[in-house]
């Protein structure tokens, strides 16, 4: 995945709360809740290549070329069931 890629899929959700999963190679996936206080606040493309996604109580950096598949939950009480 490009990091532009990644960057438009995330930029809508940005002030939503809910859950964003990835499916990461090498890794498997992680979740990245994004209840009240930890909404997503921001995405962008870093100078190197990378995505920073900034909440409210920190930031992650992410290489989008291990990325294989992004998920969102906007209602992490009822679980859509596993995507990855």
């Amino acid at each position: 995945m490009t990091g532009e890629t990644m960057r438009d899929l995330l930029k809508p959700l940005i002030g939503k709360s809910g859950s964003i999963s990835m499916l990461v190679e090498t890794v498997g996936p992680i979740n990245l809740p994004t209840a009240e206080q930890k909404k997503l606040t921001a995405v962008e493309v870093r100078p190197d290549g990378l995505v920073q996604l900034d909440r409210g109580t920190g930031w992650a950096v992410i290489d989008p070329d291990k990325v294989l598949a992004v998920v969102w939950n906007g209602d992490p009480e009822n679980s859509p069931g596993q995507f990855l």
